[in-house]
């Protein structure tokens, strides 16, 4: 597999994840604003966090596309996966993410949060983002499928 697959996966799936969070009232959620709460984190200030939140969100999306890449790695006979067993698999590590993310924003992110906006979250919020991993991780896993064929 090409060394940029991974990579391109995360990213994709990143701005999968980021378009579900801001958009997640369709399911009758909450929006997040998950990218100025990392980049307020950083400024400690909403209105100058767009940038750095920005860069810091899909750096790290587009590193975790290397780690579920690894992990499929780990998997015997993976060579041989149809695209559905990828997207499960990567479906399956996208939904732990999201419950131990969700886990570290109540216990540490909330509580510590720079910004009071930030300082609160509601059941509804969890769900947003075990949701949106879930959508990362099954972005990521077709596109680390599918990808190596769409590039030659």
């Amino acid at each position: 597999m090409d060394i940029v697959v991974p990579g391109i996966s995360g990213f994709i799936g990143v701005l999968v994840m980021t378009l579900f969070l801001r958009r997640a009232r369709f399911l009758h959620l909450p929006e997040s604003q998950m990218v100025r709460a990392i980049g307020s984190m950083i400024t400690k200030n909403y209105d100058t966090s767009l940038i750095p939140g920005t860069i810091v969100h899909f750096t790290v999306g587009t590193f975790f596309g290397y780690v579920y890449w690894f992990l499929l790695q780990t998997a015997p006979e993976q060579q041989h996966w149809h695209t559905m067993v990828y997207v499960a698999a990567c479906g399956m590590m996208g939904l732990v993410h999201g419950l131990v993310v969700t886990l570290f924003l109540v216990i540490a992110v909330a509580q510590y949060h720079p910004v009071e906006r930030f300082q609160k979250l509601t059941p509804n919020d969890m769900v947003s983002h075990v949701i949106a991993h879930l959508a990362y991780g099954i972005t990521v896993g077709f596109f680390l499928s599918s990808l190596p064929g769409m590039l030659g």
